[in-house]
């Protein structure tokens, strides 16, 4: 009896011991495939992130030079005498200009940096008040270009910062 007793408790052992080892197992291949979900959930909101700051950098350098033909048109209608009234830019023109504000607005969507959003939202409401005529003097394209000095800052500090993060924790 004392044998079977004996064998009793090395199979319940052998048991335990064997559960306990694929529990650990297990554990250890969750934890470790939960890390890799995460880091390649990281890896894409970097490429992500990184995606949209290029393209916002392009169509914001876009943005400024039709903003500047919007302005030329401006002077010129001033320096031949005409004040107020609708700006004369023409259809072509007045839809890049709509279509480049509204992308530069879904891309700042994607954007998690306030510094870059709020320098980005000075630059489109000086350029809408310069694409409309409104009193645009000097010192307001001098303000334009100090905006867009400061918005290209931003995007390059933000850019940078993310390549410099750590993908790990």
């Amino acid at each position: 009896m004392e044998s079977a007793v004996w064998g009793f408790i090395g199979t319940l052992v052998g048991a335990l011991a064997s559960i306990g080892t694929s529990w650990i197992t297990t554990r250890s291949a969750t934890y470790a495939q939960r890390e890799k979900i995460q880091l390649e959930w990281r890896v894409r909101q970097r490429e992500f992130q990184i995606k949209a700051i290029t393209e916002l950098q392009e169509i914001l350098g876009e943005f400024v030079r039709v903003t500047g033909k919007i302005r030329h048109i401006d002077e010129m209608r001033e320096r031949a005498g005409h004040t107020g009234g609708a700006l004369p830019i023409g259809e072509d023109l007045s839809d890049a200009f709509s279509q480049h504000l509204r992308r530069i607005n879904v891309l700042l969507a994607r954007i998690h940096d306030a510094r870059v959003q709020g320098s980005i939202q000075k630059v489109s409401g000086t350029a809408v008040k310069i694409s409309l005529g409104m009193g645009v003097d000097m010192q307001t394209m001098l303000q334009f270009s100090g905006e867009i000095e400061c918005a290209n800052l931003a995007l390059t500090a933000y850019l940078g910062s993310i390549y410099s993060a750590k993908l790990s924790h």
